[in-house]
């Protein structure tokens, strides 16, 4: 029953639950007299049934402050004097309606299981099983006394008993149970850090083979296609700056990367960057739209949607057929979008393997985990279109589109 809590909140807690949900019963059962009371006053009129109220409203206030600071204290002033008013309620009732005539009446075991519910004091058997005990005993002594004096039978309160045995259970069940869940506490506490450590091992290596697809692979590639002799000045930049991202920050540790500043402008950001290495393979990119509006964006998320519409740039040149392509680039509703079109062979994304790592890992994933999302429409002979949408760092989130399957 304590498990998922600190060992040392857990019995506590426990405690706590069981007191409330007794309190709550009692709550009930003090209710259910005061209407039984109201009911009876109504049909005879004649019957002194009123100052028997009193007690009852005594015996809210005292659940109330024992609900309030379950305290010992204030849960023996509760049995105590809740003792008494159940005596002063049977004997009001006793003398006002004639056919109350046993100790054990609904009305009164109401009263008893008030009593009962008194509820756990502290985390320990004694405060659990001790307090319900001696609430029975108190309820049964009391209105029997007022039996007694009226002179009607007195008659165990079975229901009442059965109500105490049953808390009594439910105490010493919990209190055999918590050495056994103290002892499983540690070892869920290390699953669940396994379980954590799992999770940031997988989106390192994640975003570790995303960046050796991008930079790595595609710079070997651009090497392998160049003429003879040496490299030209831009892919000479293109491999600097890939080897400055490779091993000039820690770019595993996104929490650092996110309290770089954003790029500030249009030349310096990474979806700029991403345009000119395009441009640098042979692909002719128009962009329209507001380039400007990626000013908006964290350090992280810049460097995510350079890098994903580069390797959709990448994958235009190496697949559409073609060497034009068009980057729009919009904002609006919190969200900055950039939708790569190019008039290619395009391509059915259901016969895609599912072992392609392009658009998969280097694109989709990358931009969810910066919050974004990627949507693809594509057809065989009609070219594609791949939309990126990203948060600009205003309050809005996100709109929802449908994802579809990715491709290259």
């Amino acid at each position: 029953m304590s498990l998922g809590l600190p060992g040392h909140l857990a019995p506590r807690a426990v405690s706590a639950g069981i007191a409330r949900a007794a309190h709550v019963i009692a709550a009930v059962c003090l209710f259910a007299a005061l209407v039984a009371t109201l009911v009876q006053q109504a049909v005879a009129p004649t019957d002194l049934l009123w100052p028997s109220l009193i007690p009852l409203a005594g015996m809210a206030l005292l659940l109330y402050a024992v609900e309030r600071r379950p305290t010992a204290l204030n849960a023996g002033a509760y049995l105590l004097l809740g003792a008494a008013l159940s005596y002063l309620f049977a004997l009001i009732g006793l003398l006002q309606v004639p056919v109350l005539t046993a100790s054990n009446a609904w009305v009164f075991t109401m009263l008893k299981v008030a009593l009962v519910m008194v509820g756990a004091v502290g985390s320990r058997v004694v405060g659990g099983v001790v307090p319900p005990l001696a609430g029975y005993v108190l309820g049964e002594v009391a209105i029997g006394i007022g039996a007694i004096e009226t002179g009607k039978p007195v008659v165990l309160d079975v229901t009442a008993a059965l109500a105490a045995l049953l808390v009594v259970v439910v105490s010493a069940v919990t209190a055999m149970t918590r050495r056994g869940a103290r002892r499983l506490q540690p070892a869920l506490h290390r699953a669940v850090r396994d379980e954590r450590i799992a999770e940031l091992r997988q989106a390192a290596e994640t975003r570790a083979a995303a960046l050796l697809h991008d930079t790595v692979l595609s710079d070997l590639a651009a090497i392998s296609a160049a003429p003879r002799g040496p490299l030209s000045p831009a892919l000479a930049s293109r491999l600097r700056r890939d080897l400055e991202t490779i091993i000039g920050q820690d770019w595993s540790d996104a929490a650092a990367a996110s309290e770089l500043p954003n790029p500030g402008e249009w030349a310096a950001s990474g979806l700029a960057q991403a345009i000119e290495d395009a441009r640098a393979l042979g692909l002719d990119v128009t962009v329209s739209g507001d380039p400007a509006s990626v000013a908006t964006l964290a350090r992280p998320v810049d460097e995510a949607l350079g890098l994903a519409v580069r390797q959709l740039l990448v994958n235009v040149h190496k697949h559409a057929g073609v060497r034009a392509a068009e980057v729009v680039v919009y904002a609006g509703g919190g969200t900055l979008s950039v939708m790569v079109i190019d008039g290619g062979r395009g391509f059915d994304q259901a016969a895609v393997q599912r072992d392609r790592f392009g658009l998969r890992h280097s694109v989709r994933s990358r931009i969810e985990t910066v919050g974004g999302r990627v949507q693809v429409w594509s057809a065989p002979g009609r070219g594609t279109s791949v939309l990126v949408q990203v948060p600009d760092g205003s309050p809005a989130a996100v709109p929802g589109v449908p994802e579809s399957e990715d491709a290259r």
